[in-house]
């Protein structure tokens, strides 16, 4: 069982379980991604739920396989049907859920899940980063590496 560690911009450290069986091509691909601690960007848009977008920095070729228009994934779910502790990685982002959602969309698939003793801190950190958008007017940058046993 694979996991990665989410180090928010508070400090909060929480852990999250890859979902191998479920999403197995984006499961791989993130933890390919987070060989060694990355920085993403994360960007609240205040309005469409307790969730966020963190990104990559982009690459030199753009990214055309997903967007949302046409997300990828095996099992793609609407952003209503997201729980908290959902996590959504689509190559260039991860999606990171810390409550409900209010897009009436397709989200893409879900590819790892916070573990359940993280979950109260998930929610605190996640309202840390909206507060960087909304009151602090600060980037917020979470940062996802693997967690080695």
């Amino acid at each position: 069982m694979k996991k990665i560690k989410l180090t928010f911009p508070n400090g909060t450290a929480v852990l999250a379980t890859l979902l191998e069986e479920e999403e197995p091509e984006l499961s791989a691909s993130l933890w390919e991604f987070a060989e060694d601690p990355e920085p993403l960007i994360c960007h609240n848009t205040l309005s469409t739920g307790f969730s966020f977008p963190a990104f990559r920095r982009p690459s030199r070729s753009p990214n055309t396989e997903s967007h949302l228009a046409n997300p990828i994934g095996r099992n793609k779910v609407g952003y209503t049907s997201l729980k908290a502790g959902d996590l959504l990685w689509s190559g260039t982002k991860l999606y990171v859920v810390y409550g409900f959602c209010t897009e009436p969309s397709i989200a893409g698939a879900v590819t790892a899940r916070v573990d359940p003793e993280y979950l109260d801190l998930l929610i605190k950190a996640g309202e840390d980063v909206w507060n960087h958008t909304y009151y602090y007017h600060k980037l917020a940058v979470l940062n996802v590496s693997r967690e080695e046993n």
